[in-house]
């Protein structure tokens, strides 16, 4: 009897703990409460929405600069020329296309003659030849004699691939270009992006090396203002004429010595279908000359 009486006396007194517990675990529970309801209560209502503002403003920026502002100079309005549906850097002598097998088969009888008939004629055309070790353009052998029998001072590029052999790309675009007297020197395209930059510098300086050796004329290097200045932007490139690629600027961003200049790709030539690359080379009538095969 004691025994139960003592068992029921405990029970009854953590029953009657514990209800007092709970009491003071709410209330204490209900003071938190009601001081974070006090804390957020007392930001005021335009601090919130500016935050809010400010923030979309933000965001808003970052998409302008990111997403639309590296396409605006396709709409300002011209100051200059107009031609090719494109605005034309002014003050050059020699202006100029690149083309490849994406531009289908090219009409260039119908581009000879409507370029003629510009104040802005195209004098010159460069076309891709091969690329790494093993694609050879398809087009490459019409557009080749097409073009000259139009009149262009033309000239093809390899593009290079750092995954492949530097000698047996140089071997390839040997083996599958014939130049003449007055074609422009070889061009090699080099825009591919690599962890080791050191080698692709050596294994492009190969490339070159061999491909001097085989056709006497130093190649010129065609890339994007940015690839040069994060990879060739070294002594070994130097001596070489460079061809930059730099859109929707009034001129290429960099100190760096440059001789032909890729500014658009959305120029519309007729005899080709959609849009083309167009170029403009920087120099006098000597220098132009001076990149052409003399044999």
């Amino acid at each position: 009897m004691s025994a139960r009486k003592g068992s029921t006396g405990r029970s009854g007194t953590a029953r009657k703990g514990g209800k007092a517990a709970g009491k003071r675990k709410g209330g204490n529970s209900r003071k938190r409460v009601k001081g974070s309801s006090s804390v957020s209560g007392s930001m005021p209502g335009w601090v919130h929405w500016s935050g809010t503002i400010i923030l979309l403003a933000l965001v808003a920026a970052g998409a302008f600069f990111v997403l639309l502002k590296p396409y605006f100079y396709r709409w300002k309005p011209c100051f200059g020329e107009k031609e090719y549906s494109v605005c034309l850097p002014s003050g050059y002598l020699y202006y100029g296309i690149d083309v490849s097998h994406h531009q289908g088969r090219i009409d260039w009888q119908r581009v000879a003659a409507s370029s003629a008939v510009s104040e802005y004629p195209l004098k010159f055309v460069i076309m891709k030849a091969t690329e790494g070790g093993t694609f050879k353009d398809p087009n490459l052998e019409e557009n080749l004699t097409a073009a000259r029998e139009a009149g262009f001072v033309c000239g093809v590029y390899h593009f290079f691939n750092p995954a492949s052999s530097p000698s047996v790309q140089a071997a390839f675009f040997r083996d599958n270009v014939q130049l003449t007297a007055g074609d422009l020197v070889p061009v090699v395209d080099v825009e591919t992006e690599v962890k080791d930059v050191r080698k692709l510098q050596k294994d492009l300086s190969e490339f070159l090396g061999a491909v001097e050796s085989f056709f006497g004329v130093k190649p010129v290097i065609y890339t994007s203002v940015k690839f040069r200045r994060r990879y060739l932007n070294a002594p070994a490139f130097s001596q070489y004429c460079f061809w930059v690629a730099h859109y929707y600027v009034d001129e290429p961003a960099t100190d760096l010595d440059w001789s032909f200049w890729q500014f658009s790709d959305r120029a519309r030539i007729d005899g080709i279908y959609g849009l083309t690359d167009i170029d403009v080379f920087r120099g006098t009538e000597t220098a132009f000359d001076s990149l052409r095969l003399k044999k």
